[in-house]
């Protein structure tokens, strides 16, 4: 299996099979634990809380959430399960950073596929050849620009064919993905509260 191919939680599991918690601080709903290899620090995080905060930190980002006052309540999963559309609703962004722009990134391969979709899916009379003639020049002046948000929509939108607007309400299209460093960081959350809850167990 590559690397493409492994899930978001398959990759941060094989990147966190030597870590340790260290319960740095731990007074009701102030805690601070650190999660790291010995003697490394790749991929070492610290997970805050303090009344009705949970801030992660270290090497994979910083990401603030606020929703209730007991905040490993909020996060506490047995099955590793995290929920990064809800979760992003609760960050802390500053008032000109919007969450979607913190935890989501332009994927030019669902642009490219998207794209596909709506050609193939076109109500136009083509015959095999002008639909070929028409792929082409979607390939030339639209997907050339995939790799740049702002260019990729501008260009999908000004697209015509023989005075034919293909595309002309694509920017209502989600061609954006969750970043990795943001989905890593939800499961070190919930990583975290298993190794706390279970070093709190052992030690009662």
């Amino acid at each position: 299996m590559t690397a493409q191919q492994k899930t978001p939680l398959e990759r941060f599991q094989e990147t966190i099979g030597e870590h340790q918690l260290t319960i740095v601080h731990d007074d009701g709903l102030h805690r601070h634990l650190c999660c790291a290899r010995p003697q490394s620090s790749d991929r070492y995080f610290n997970i805050t809380t303090w009344p009705g905060f949970l801030c992660i930190s270290g090497d994979m980002g910083c990401y603030v959430f606020q929703r209730i006052e007991d905040m490993f309540a909020f996060f506490r999963n047995d099955e590793m399960g995290i929920n990064p559309g809800y979760w992003s609703e609760k960050l802390q962004a500053g008032p000109h950073v919007p969450p979607d722009e913190i935890t989501r990134e332009w994927a030019p391969e669902k642009f490219e596929a998207k794209i596909k979709e709506w050609f193939e899916q076109t109500d136009e009379e083509w015959d095999e050849e002008k639909k070929q003639e028409a792929w082409e020049e979607v390939e030339n002046e639209v997907l050339s620009e995939s790799e740049h948000e702002y260019s990729a929509i501008r260009a999908a939108i000004d697209f015509t064919f023989e005075s034919k607007e293909l595309f002309q309400d694509f920017y209502e299209v989600d061609c954006k993905q969750w970043k990795t460093h943001y989905l890593w960081c939800c499961y070190a959350i919930v990583w975290a509260i298993q190794q706390y809850d279970a070093a709190k167990q052992e030690a009662a």
